[in-house]
């Protein structure tokens, strides 16, 4: 990519270069490099291709990352044609209690792209994609448990498990609760369970006289906001933005009291959480509480919006889906797909690296 390509114009650009990946003319050059004898010499084995998440259909939440756009934390070690990059467009998203798919419009300035990782020893560094969702650690386990051995014995069983999800992504991990409804899994919570802001990141709205109205949720140690059911999708509270960024004083105004009503309001958390009462310790008891708090989450207000959907709307990546997208080689994006020798050759070839 030529200078004319930097900044504003780089998504132009890489449209172009993108289509001309599936001429001949490209594929025939590419096919002469690879077959070099010394193709692997020195090779870093990535790019510097900055690659739009519209393309990969990865998660979102790490190109929705915000540290080093302008005006924040990492400005300085950023550059401008990084801050001056162009919205990648649109992408689909699921609601996390329905499962219904939803456009959601990626701001500009830097954010959605993803720089290709090395594949240097990526047999050694299974699980995959930008926030280690496809592969276990240990395959050999019932569940999901973390195995640390470096030994390349369990480096490459986990390689092999997380490699075979990505190059058929049909047998990576359905979500437990919404299953085929959604292209993936969800991270949920695993008990009842309760949230606690500290007193800094609470949203200056409820600092101050908070504690003093409602000292069952705000107190010495911050917001307090539960009992969060079981099954609740992490990120719904995780990624939630408390303190708006790149908004104007009128608009954050705003927004701290739809913030404000979504908590306290009469078909707000508190009041809806606070008729649950206390959560009772007898097993039984204790599921059909959850079940009911689990009824609070989809309950609708007085204008047809849930609690679950309102916390979307102030969620920094309303994307909830962790093991989603990278579908090259499986028939994506209009290209044949590779057979299953193709593959299977491709995983010991990569083993070599």
């Amino acid at each position: 990519m030529d200078e004319g390509c930097s900044g504003p114009n780089y998504l132009k650009c890489w449209n172009d270069y993108w289509a001309w990946t599936k001429t001949d003319e490209f594929k025939s050059q590419m096919r002469a490099i690879v077959e070099a004898p010394d193709f692997l010499d020195g090779n870093y084995l990535s790019s510097e291709f900055r690659v739009p998440v519209t393309l990969l259909q990865t998660n979102a939440c790490s190109p929705l990352a915000t540290n080093a756009i302008r005006g924040n934390i990492w400005d300085n070690f950023s550059s401008e044609t990084y801050k001056d990059l162009p919205s990648v467009g649109t992408i689909t998203v699921y609601d996390p209690i329905t499962g219904n798919p939803m456009p959601y419009q990626m701001p500009g300035g830097g954010r959605g792209f993803t720089r290709p990782a090395s594949l240097i020893s990526l047999w050694s560094t299974a699980p995959f994609l930008l926030n280690n969702s496809v592969g276990r650690l240990n395959p050999t386990a019932p569940t999901d448990d973390y195995n640390p051995a470096p030994s390349v014995e369990k480096r490459i069983a986990a390689f092999n498990d997380g490699i075979e999800q990505m190059l058929w992504p049909q047998k990576r991990e359905k979500d437990s609760v919404l299953g085929d409804k959604v292209p993936g899994k969800i991270d949920r919570t695993t008990e009842i369970s309760w949230i606690r802001i500290k007193p800094g990141y609470v949203p200056e709205v409820l600092q101050g006289w908070g504690q003093w109205l409602f000292p069952r949720i705000v107190s010495d140690e911050g917001l307090i906001i539960g009992p969060i059911p079981k099954d609740t999708p992490v990120n719904l509270l995780a990624s939630l933005l408390l303190r708006a960024e790149e908004l104007g004083a009128w608009d954050r105004l705003k927004r701290d009291g739809e913030l404000f009503d979504l908590v306290f309001g009469s078909a707000g958390i508190k009041r809806s959480l606070a008729e649950l009462g206390p959560m009772p310790s007898d097993p039984a008891a204790k599921d059909a509480y959850n079940k009911r708090a689990q009824e609070v989450f989809t309950r609708k207000d007085s204008q047809g919006r849930s609690i679950a959907s309102r916390l979307m709307s102030f969620s920094k990546c309303p994307d909830y889906i962790v093991n989603r997208g990278h579908y090259f080689g499986t028939g994506y994006d209009n290209e044949a797909p590779l057979t299953e020798p193709q593959k299977r050759d491709l995983i010991e070839f990569l083993k070599t690296f």
